[in-house]
């Protein structure tokens, strides 16, 4: 499930579809305004996280459902972001691990929106990333991202990623915004 991710290629975002340079973001989490890039190739602001009829955020929709009934009324979008964090259970504890490409500051994850919410699609996770979790956003290329805001086929990117474990901090979602959430664990943090 990807409920944190990171956008720290603002300024490649802004560069690419319009609207100003956005401060980096290093805990997007479910409920704060994002930017999505919409059908008509420009970013809007939108809430991560659909809610449902029973009032509880979905967050995440799986490919495999979504061509289901109640995905056909949502418009694509893109998620922009840089990276994502997952968390692996190893015991009782759930360590964070921070994944994103070597090759590019900025990625896109295809998305569903209602105009004013949003949610991630997701697919099986692939290698790094199965080492830690067993799905993972469902990453697009740019030009495979607006085929998708098209109307065309999901096509997922050949993107290499490398996965990194971060420290504990993540683990609060009003942790401080900056980039040590990034940064490998420091001592305590093992223990």
């Amino acid at each position: 499930m990807c409920s944190r991710y990171t956008i720290i290629g603002t300024r490649l975002l802004a560069e690419r579809f319009g609207g100003p340079v956005l401060f980096p973001r290093y805990n997007c989490a479910p409920g704060q305004h994002l930017p999505v890039v919409t059908v008509d190739l420009t970013i809007q602001e939108a809430v991560f996280g659909l809610r449902r009829r029973d009032g509880a955020r979905q967050i995440n929709g799986r490919f495999e459902r979504l061509f289901e009934s109640a995905s056909k009324r949502r418009s694509r979008c893109l998620v922009p972001m840089s990276g994502f964090y997952e968390w692996k259970s190893v015991g009782s504890r759930r360590e964070p691990w921070y994944i994103s490409s070597p090759d590019t500051p900025l990625l896109y994850a295809a998305g569903l929106t209602t105009g004013d919410a949003f949610l991630i699609i997701t697919c099986p996770a692939l290698p790094p990333v199965s080492t830690v979790h067993d799905r993972m956003p469902l990453l697009l290329s740019e030009e495979g991202g607006v085929a998708y805001l098209a109307g065309g086929d999901l096509r997922p990117a050949d993107t290499s990623l490398q996965i990194i474990r971060v420290g504990m901090a993540i683990n609060h979602p009003d942790a401080p915004d900056d980039p040590s959430l990034i940064s490998p664990p420091d001592l305590h943090d093992w223990w």
